[in-house]
């Protein structure tokens, strides 16, 4: 068990390094153009594997807290107990980033591919993916009260609200013009934050160490919620350009030209 959890770890940290400057490919591309889907979807795939590699790692870790972390060691009872504490309270932290991610990733693959037609988002494994993010977000928000943790009820309050929000759109009547572009972007770009935030948590914690020295204690709470908070605001920024561009004179004025081309 211990193996496929380091193999996960290479895993996740190899792949998680190439998400994170793909990600900002089709964020920068023109939306459409060749590169913007060929890029969207290596990201798409990439983080399919972060998610599932977090899956494992998490898993493994709630476990087997002290044979995934101190294997070989022989630590006292009460030491073992507390170690394994720590432990789990970070495994769920990866477990909900993991599926925070895999949830985004797929919400936003899925939106683009059937744009209007919902019916994908409708299955009953992709209402059981969103109910699983509201759910570990509830477990997070539990495990944040009782370590007094403002990082793990931050990011259980984003999850929570992310999974209703995507059972929200998957199941209302009707659709707004384009509202499917808005929920790919709101997708991806929650995918995003997810892996900006696994990085500065876990993988860039060593980097960040070396460049803020002993300021990093300091700080580090912020550089950890940062990714969300930033996200959140690009995210409603965006949703709000495209909502006023193709809700408004936008689509109003290209709807004119086309009605002039066949008259």
């Amino acid at each position: 068990m211990f193996a496929i959890h380091q193999y996960a770890l290479y895993l996740h940290i190899a792949i998680g390094s190439c998400a994170l400057i793909i990600f900002w490919i089709p964020v920068f591309t023109r939306k459409g153009n060749l590169d913007h889907k060929r890029f969207g979807r290596f990201f798409a795939y990439a983080m399919y594997i972060v998610s599932f590699s977090g899956i494992t790692m998490a898993g493994s870790d709630l476990l087997f807290p002290v044979a995934m972390h101190a294997p070989g060691l022989d630590l006292p009872v009460e030491q073992a107990s507390q170690f394994a504490v720590e432990v789990r309270d970070f495994a769920l932290f990866l477990l909900s980033l993991s599926i925070l991610v895999l949830n985004s990733t797929r919400q936003g693959w899925l939106t683009i591919q059937s744009r209007a037609d919902r019916s994908k988002l409708r299955s009953p494994l992709h209402v059981v993916l969103n109910c699983s993010l509201i759910l570990v977000g509830l477990a997070l928000f539990a495990n944040g009260v009782r370590s007094g943790s403002v990082l793990f009820m931050v990011f259980s309050i984003l999850q929570v609200v992310t999974g209703i929000n995507c059972l929200r759109y998957n199941f209302k009547q009707e659709l707004k013009p384009k509202e499917w572009w808005i929920e790919h972007l709101n997708g991806f770009f929650g995918s995003g934050i997810g892996a900006y935030t696994a990085f500065f948590v876990f993988g860039g914690r060593r980097l960040l160490e070396g460049v803020f020295g002993d300021l990093y204690s300091d700080i580090s709470i912020l550089l950890w919620v940062a990714p969300g908070v930033i996200g959140g605001i690009a995210i409603a920024m965006v949703s709000r350009h495209y909502k006023l561009k193709f809700g408004g004179e936008w689509l109003i004025k290209h709807a004119r030209q086309r009605a002039e081309m066949f008259n």
